[in-house]
């Protein structure tokens, strides 16, 4: 009787690669399309910012690889969300004014982007390795 081995390491790191960069980008996409969802709400009611539909259209979502393994930025080039999320002082209304929109979403969206995450890297960890 004789026993062969084969080393389907390099393989399963491949897998693994696309599975955790495919399950980031899934779960950044799932947090992308909730603040989409959000600024459509009650953000800014009343044309207090203007520029609502821009900020909302901008929302982007980018996977990159760092240090320690996949990291996924969600957020958008207009620094006026910025200003909206940490207060200003309104020029106009001369208040102190602030709308958070981000983070309470982000807080909201935690496990519906965490099972986003496990339920593709389950389905792509479970092909057989060619």
């Amino acid at each position: 009787m004789s026993v062969t081995t084969t080393d389907d390491g390099a393989q399963f790191e491949a897998q693994y690669t696309a599975a955790a960069k495919t399950g980031v980008d899934v779960a950044a996409n799932h947090l992308r399309v909730a603040v989409q969802k959000a600024f459509g709400s009650d953000y800014y009611k009343g044309g207090a910012f203007r520029s609502t539909l821009q900020v909302k259209q901008s929302v982007r979502r980018e996977v990159t690889r760092g240090p320690r393994g996949w990291e996924a930025v969600v957020g958008t080039k207009f620094i006026e969300a910025l200003y909206w999320e940490l207060g200003h002082r309104n020029l106009f209304t001369r208040k102190y004014e602030r709308v958070e929109l981000w983070v309470p979403t982000a807080l909201r969206e935690v496990g519906a982007m965490r099972a986003a995450f496990a339920r593709v890297v389950r389905r792509i960890m479970l092909r057989p390795i060619a």
